[in-house]
């Protein structure tokens, strides 16, 4: 009996690892920059960071990455007003797999935590008219999409190039406050990837 499980646990051991490796699991460090800033005096962020790992599939795959965003509102702001971000999303990649290259549509959703500190200088902020706080911190549901492609250059290591389109939505509360009457604020940017990509 001993046998036959550990028999039984080896072969699918064996199968996982061989799905695994056909399916083409990944692990893609990266630095980004926004394009575009969602205050109007805003510029293209400092640089970010992040890592996205997940399984590339023969047509359709999945990933998770998680991102750091060291100034998102406003770039040119004074040491007065300094915002902070960290994204986690669940996407899917779809797009098929051709030889050593993945060219992909991507389309996400997941949280967003924005950290403003000394808001008062961010007047066109998107969680704006809170009365100048020292530091507010909001979570947005957040959706994404965009596309981007990851080339091998050999069967375990490549590069990856990814351009996403985010739109963010939180619960205003300060409006709540003001008005009674619970709404969504929003926000959106533009953000662009370069980063290895290993599979395993």
């Amino acid at each position: 009996m001993t046998r036959t499980i550990v028999a039984v646990a080896a072969i699918a051991a064996s199968f996982v690892t061989r799905e695994a490796s056909a399916q083409g699991f990944f692990l893609s460090p990266f630095v980004g920059t926004t394009l575009t800033s969602p205050t109007p005096n805003g510029s293209a962020s400092k640089p970010s960071f992040g890592v996205a790992f997940g399984n590339l599939g023969k047509i359709v795959g999945f990933d998770t990455e998680i991102a750091y965003f060291p100034e998102l509102l406003d770039n040119n702001a004074s040491d007065a007003a300094r915002s902070k971000v960290l994204t986690f999303s669940g996407d899917m990649l779809i797009g098929p797999m051709i030889g050593p290259v993945k060219a992909y549509a991507a389309v996400g959703a997941g949280d967003l935590l924005l950290n403003v500190q000394s808001l008062g200088s961010v007047v066109a902020s998107p969680v704006a008219s809170a009365s100048n706080p020292e530091s507010l911190s909001s979570n947005y549901f957040t959706f994404n999409v965009g596309g981007g492609a990851i080339a091998f250059f050999n069967p375990h290591f490549g590069i990856r190039g990814d351009l996403r389109y985010f739109r963010a939505f939180g619960f205003d509360l300060p409006g709540l406050e003001a008005t009674d009457q619970l709404t969504l604020s929003h926000f959106d940017f533009w953000r662009a990837s370069v980063g290895l990509a290993m599979k395993f």
